[in-house]
């Protein structure tokens, strides 16, 4: 009984002293009490290939290898996708139908925490997304009512149509009801393979709101606040000790104009900004090979 007890004392300090917590310390992220710098990676799709049916867990572990050999330790991670039924959508989905879930692709964003947390890498789980490419917010609009989603993907559809349909999610009750019913199923999840509950992981560095979440019009500014707001309340009540920041854009998400970025990121339990970059699809490249000649 003894040998059994120190071996369960030493497993479990091991257990929490492997990953220290990322925090924000006078403006600077912490690592434990250490200054924490770091290279990050778009993995979006690490949940799919980490399921044990779906995906491919030999390649996982050679991309984790392979990122942590180059020094990347920070990956932002999807936890979704919806749906899973409409062209030009990531399959499969987490969220297949409304409430629903792919127990594969749970077990698979588990079992992708888990190595990483052998690591010592940290993620930054995003909740859900303003592009259909994941389903995300139109899905939830689809999923309540509001009709076919105007898929900018296909000719009849134009990205304005788009854009015009998914403004409605903040206003949506229905809509908002679920994905914080949603926020709630992820956040209580125990993990499979290291008993971690994801409200105190400390392999989860940050939650955010959304990929890319925007306002569409003037209109939709009070309507966005309150449900960027009432969206990292429940991340703060849930999750306290995990960093929350809102997967913004930069002012590209706020019609251009960036003082409509910091009032709608006023909220003090938003913990760091975000900022984005596309080189190739905001024309980045093109001015500055213009610049070089």
């Amino acid at each position: 009984m003894k040998k059994a007890f120190i071996l369960i004392l030493i497993g479990t300090l091991f257990s929490c002293t492997g990953v220290k917590r990322i925090s924000i310390v006078d403006g600077h992220f912490k690592k434990g009490n250490e200054p924490y710098y770091f290279i990050g990676a778009n993995y979006w799709y690490g949940p799919i290939i980490a399921s044990e049916k779906s995906g491919n867990r030999t390649r996982l572990i050679k991309e984790l290898d392979l990122m942590d050999s180059l020094g990347i330790d920070n990956l932002r991670i999807l936890v979704g996708a919806e749906g899973g039924k409409e062209d030009f959508q990531v399959k499969p989905a987490l969220q297949y139908e409304q409430g629903k879930y792919n127990e594969d692709l749970l077990d698979g964003l588990d079992f992708l925490l888990n190595e990483m947390r052998k690591r010592k890498m940290y993620a930054v789980l995003y909740l859900n997304n303003n592009w259909i490419w994941s389903g995300g917010m139109s899905t939830y609009l689809n999923w309540n009512g509001y009709g076919n989603v105007p898929n900018p993907f296909l000719e009849k559809y134009t990205w304005e149509e788009y854009m015009n349909y998914t403004e409605q999610f903040h206003t949506c009750q229905p809509c908002l009801d679920s994905f914080y019913k949603h926020i709630a199923f992820i956040l209580g999840r125990k993990n499979n393979y290291n008993g971690e509950k994801y409200s105190s992981d400390k392999t989860i560095m940050s939650w955010q709101v959304a990929n890319e979440p925007r306002i569409f019009s003037e209109s939709d500014k009070v309507p966005f606040k309150s449900f960027l707001d009432k969206t990292v309340r429940v991340l703060d009540s849930l999750a306290p000790k995990i960093l929350i920041s809102t997967g913004a854009e930069g002012k590209a998400s706020y019609l251009q104009n960036i003082d409509t970025y910091k009032v709608l990121h006023a909220n003090p339990k938003i913990d760091y900004l975000t900022a984005h970059m596309w080189p190739k699809n905001w024309d980045g490249i093109r001015y500055l090979m213009k610049q070089n000649h």
